[in-house]
């Protein structure tokens, strides 16, 4: 983001809040998202991180004022190796794998992650995990080898 000197706004809750969650795989699905937003963002332009709590979820918001997403394209962001084909994305490094794993990861924290964009106006996208790690998940987890 100091490449292009984009400014990272923070928004989150007055009070803490605790998540059951992979911290270190958890990061890793914030840091591409928020890598992502600055990537497909003009320079001096503003990302913005948010974080709050909705009944039993956590809820993570990465929001970026960049070149967006065709409505034809929303659907398949998160498959394997799949991109958006516009002009300013041939621009930019990259096989289409980040969102497939940030989906991966979500969805092993009982989670979802949606995108929502308008080309030319930005893109959002949204973690939606629960605050506990539900026990049937945990249930099913097999002993690694």
């Amino acid at each position: 983001m100091s490449e292009k000197s984009q400014k990272l706004v923070f928004e989150q809750p007055d009070e803490p809040f605790v998540i059951f969650a992979d911290q270190v795989r958890l990061s890793q699905v914030i840091s591409n998202l928020m890598t992502d937003a600055a990537k497909y963002s003009d320079a001096n332009s503003s990302i913005t991180v948010s974080i709050w709590a909705e009944n039993d979820d956590v809820l993570i918001r990465v929001k970026d004022r960049g070149i967006g997403i065709p409505k034809a394209d929303l659907a398949h962001v998160f498959g394997a190796f799949y991109r958006a084909d516009n002009e300013a994305t041939r621009k930019e490094a990259g096989i289409g794998v980040g969102l497939y794993f940030c989906h991966l990861i979500v969805d092993h924290h009982c989670g979802e992650i949606t995108a929502a964009s308008e080309v030319g106006q930005g893109t959002a996208m949204t973690i939606r995990i629960p605050r506990e790690f539900p026990t049937e998940s945990v249930e099913n987890i097999s002993p690694a080898a």
